[in-house]
């Protein structure tokens, strides 16, 4: 393991910053303090430049990342429909916004959506036989851009890893 903590050059000037920060507001354990904010930063930083890279890729078959997770949710359990209020939950996003998601891929063929059969106010989603495909096409490109995101540490630091930050989720949620 490697334990030189090199900072990337597109990160200098956060910390730069975090550094005159803590400095002003003299804060009581600053060395403490000024970890526990770059860790913050670092967290941001890696999930925007996946984000970044994730939606360029998405971009290619006229995806967001909210449409990906969508699919996804709905390939993960093919025999199960969902509803756009379960879609938004797992997203994160707006009932509005997913319904806007939902019209866009039913639009392209890639969900169908059917009454529910016990409830007429609701809507059930379910993959098409064409998003099914489409998933199945660039899943594994998907699964290369993650593994080359993480495969930089070693199997026992991403073990590591994991665990560390479902502890810190774990204290958010």
């Amino acid at each position: 393991m490697n334990n030189k903590i090199s900072t990337p050059l597109c990160f200098v000037p956060v910390e730069e910053k975090i550094d005159r920060v803590c400095l002003r507001a003299q804060s009581p354990n600053l060395q403490e303090t000024r970890q526990n904010v770059v860790l913050s930063h670092l967290i941001r930083h890696i999930q925007l430049a996946q984000a970044t890279q994730s939606n360029a890729f998405l971009r290619e078959y006229e995806l967001n990342a909210v449409s990906f997770t969508a699919l996804m949710m709905l390939f993960s359990s093919p025999e199960t429909a969902l509803n756009p209020s379960e879609l938004a939950d797992a997203t994160g996003e707006s009932r509005a916004n997913v319904t806007r998601i939902c019209d866009e891929l039913v639009a392209k063929q890639l969900l169908t959506r059917a009454p529910n059969g016990e409830d007429r106010r609701r809507v059930d989603l379910r993959l098409a036989p064409e998003g099914d495909e489409l998933v199945q096409r660039f899943l594994p490109q998907m699964r290369d851009r993650v593994h080359n995101v993480f495969n930089v540490l070693s199997k026992d630091e991403r073990n590591t890893l994991e665990s560390l930050l479902k502890r810190v989720l774990t204290e958010l949620v």
